[in-house]
């Protein structure tokens, strides 16, 4: 089976201060996908990656940058000489708005605990500060609801939860250039944390809105009955809704207890699935917090149309055990159709949802997913991974999960609508 990729323009509004200052973020993402290449083929020798290094010093150095940030930035720089796995940004600021670079060494997205080389460039997108603000105070509301204040819990986790930034990308490279192209990056921000801290979070809005539009838009088209109301979706709304349900997944790996990683590795396959699930849930928890507020106005009803879709789209990734990602997809859209929250209408040939039902089966299954982390049983843990079939490729031809439906198994193998996006970036002249 040939999946297809879809290119799309994608245009980036640049302030004329930064202009200069772009082409210089440009030519250091050069650099970087030169070590990033010399990675992939084993042949980066150390001379070579000093050497690399001590040219992207040289070119920020003489860029427009303040002084005390381009001290900050050739310290960064030593540490990554030496090997530190991490990202770091560079923030310019001008009259008009503010310019980012991150580059350093992230996990590779093919599910690989190898760090590989990445960059990324982009102008600051401040739109959507408030709708954080707005989530992140029903945080304490969202604890309570889920029944997980023990020990204070609800008082606490604000301050666990990634700060959170929107950028409107205009130049990736490494290992964020891959076919299915991150859409946000997490990094400790100088903090002494491990980048596994999520201390800081990036999130590449115009990126997610794009992909949204070119393929999960398509998809809902296509297979899910009422898919009109993701259809009249303005693009603010559409920037809006996934940033509060990606929002919504990462605050969800905070919350809880977790005692199961007392009895398994962090970088277990079942663990990582769980802990994906588990956010995933707690995500579609909390959208209802805000139905006379962000999500007023039918946006309620339309979140959970996005987020089933979505769903879909991360499934559509093939091999899903590769992917703890889209393995919680899979498992959540097994459950939901377990529950009858989601149905095949033979005669329509799409799926229906059942906003009622998705709204109790979430209730339950998030509670469920909590307890097991409470709990910290690892053989339970696995003995519920394995209650919805095996997840392991039918055959090099199909990349769907053997157990799974027929119907969904054509969703996944339908190459009229692409699997993966490729950007074009347009900077406005």
């Amino acid at each position: 089976m040939r999946r297809q990729k879809v290119l799309v323009d994608i245009p980036v509004a640049i302030a004329i201060e930064l202009k200069d200052l772009s082409k210089t973020f440009t030519n250091v993402l050069l650099n970087i996908d030169s070590l990033y290449e010399l990675q992939l083929k084993k042949e980066l020798s150390l001379a070579k990656e000093i050497s690399v290094w001590r040219e992207i010093a040289k070119q920020l150095r003489t860029a427009e940058i303040p002084e005390d940030q381009k001290e900050k930035y050739e310290e960064q720089i030593r540490k990554l000489e030496k090997g530190i796995f991490d990202l770091y940004p560079i923030t310019v600021n001008s009259k008009r708005g503010e310019a980012d670079l991150i580059i350093g060494k992230v996990f590779a997205s093919e599910g690989s605990s190898i760090s590989y080389y990445s960059g990324v460039a982009g102008v600051t997108n401040n739109n959507f500060s408030d709708v954080i603000e707005k989530y992140d105070l029903k945080l304490d509301n969202l604890c309570l609801e889920l029944s997980v204040n023990k020990n204070n819990e609800q008082q606490s986790i604000k301050k666990k939860v990634p700060a959170i930034k929107c950028l409107d990308v205009f130049s990736l490279t490494g290992g964020l250039n891959v076919s299915h192209k991150p859409i946000c990056v997490f990094y400790s921000g100088d903090s002494p944390e491990n980048i596994s801290s999520l201390s800081n979070m990036t999130v590449f809005l115009n990126l997610y809105v794009f992909r949204f539009k070119a393929l999960t838009i398509n998809l809902a088209k296509r297979y899910l009955l009422d898919s009109v109301l993701l259809e009249e979706l303005s693009d603010y709304e559409i920037s809006m809704l996934l940033l509060i349900w990606l929002r919504g997944h990462d605050v969800g790996h905070f919350i809880g207890e977790d005692s199961l990683s007392e009895g398994m590795s962090e970088f277990d396959k079942d663990y990582m699935i769980l802990h994906e699930l588990k956010s995933d849930m707690i995500a579609l928890s909390s959208f209802k917090l805000f139905s006379d507020d962000v999500l007023s106005n039918g946006l309620l009803e339309k979140i959970y149309y996005l987020s089933v879709a979505e769903m879909l789209r991360y499934i559509r990734r093939g091999n899903v055990l590769m992917h703890p990602d889209s393995a919680s997809a899979y498992i959540a859209w097994r459950y939901f159709e377990h529950s009858g929250a989601l149905k095949y209408d033979s005669v329509e040939c799409k799926f229906i949802i059942n906003l009622g039902l998705l709204e109790d089966s979430v209730s339950i299954f998030t509670k469920e997913l909590l307890k097991i982390f409470e709990d910290g049983d690892p053989e339970h843990a696995r003995q519920f991974i394995e209650r919805f079939g095996s997840m392991e490729t039918t055959n090099e031809n199909d990349l769907s999960p053997m157990d799974c439906s027929g119907t969904l198994r054509r969703v996944i193998n339908d190459t009229d609508i692409p699997h993966f996006i490729d950007y074009n970036f347009i900077i406005d002249k």
